[in-house]
């Protein structure tokens, strides 16, 4: 009883995350990683949003004054989506975030998240369950899906595969090559939340499965189990004893290595997340 009470406070207040990736340091936890190029980027833990923005700052470039592509962002304005816009923004990419929010609550949410307002974000409400997603794919060379609905709320099968399917899909047809999606580590799906949030799980391994029906080993696929801290306003349970919450700055470190062509693969769990984001 005390077990499914613990796994339930985690499950419901945590983001559970996924993607893939090979490399040295994380040949010992579960993924593997390719790494094409060791050169640029940073990584999460239970201290508060403080320590990865501060994860960020200290390796971030500076911003360059063309763009150097652009990178569309499903769930921009989430916790992980936020990040990772900042940091391709500094490195002078060109960031669109889409999210069923309008564009002045993406921006605000961004600024709670990440302390300071972001510039250089196109902000495009779209709810990329039933929207034609072509027009905003157009002329980007990457995409992150950062889209899921978290344990415990509504619709969380859809909200999690099918939603991610019709992203997937519309990635491909587009001809973008580099992809990124954010699932749930094995470590957790494979436990006792898949008897308890059966379609949560379900919905990411459907996600799963849709993006390496269309992309193979050139997706990344990064599977986190607890992302340490919280967007403002949210309170969050502590994980299952024994598991390490990985800092939200190495999560979107991961990402935007795969956006950026550097990874890709699978790396699945918070070791292999923070092992490979120390890597890069």
């Amino acid at each position: 009883m005390l077990l499914v009470s613990a796994v339930l406070a985690s499950a419901a207040g945590f983001n559970l995350i996924g993607s893939r990736l090979t490399s040295t340091a994380a040949a010992t936890a579960r993924g593997t990683v390719s790494m094409k190029s060791a050169d640029g980027l940073a990584r999460r833990s239970f201290i508060t949003t403080a320590f990865a923005a501060s994860a960020w700052t200290s390796l971030a470039p500076m911003a360059s004054a063309a763009s150097n592509g652009k990178v569309v962002i499903f769930g921009g304005s989430g916790y992980v989506g936020a990040y990772a816009a900042q940091m391709l923004v500094t490195q002078g990419y060109e960031v669109v975030s889409v999210s069923r929010k309008s564009a002045a609550e993406q921006a605000d949410k961004v600024k709670e998240i990440l302390g300071v307002g972001l510039s250089g974000v196109d902000y495009q409400s779209a709810d990329a369950l039933s929207s034609d997603l072509s027009g905003l794919l157009t002329g980007a060379s990457a995409v992150i899906s950062c889209v899921g609905i978290a344990p415990g709320g509504t619709n969380q099968r859809d909200g999690n595969g099918k939603v991610n399917t019709r992203i997937a899909d519309a990635v491909k047809a587009a001809g973008i090559d580099k992809f990124v999606y954010i699932g749930v580590a094995s470590e957790l799906s494979g436990g006792p939340i898949k008897f308890i949030f059966g379609d949560y799980v379900k919905g990411k391994a459907e996600a799963v499965a849709s993006v390496k029906k269309d992309f193979g080993a050139s997706a990344l696929i990064i599977q986190p189990g607890i992302i340490a801290g919280a967007p403002p306003g949210e309170l969050r349970p502590p994980g299952p004893p024994g598991m390490t919450p990985v800092p939200v700055a190495a999560v979107a470190k991961a990402a935007v290595a795969g956006a950026l062509g550097k990874t890709s693969g699978t790396i699945d769990g918070n070791d292999a997340i923070a092992a490979a984001a120390g890597a890069m």
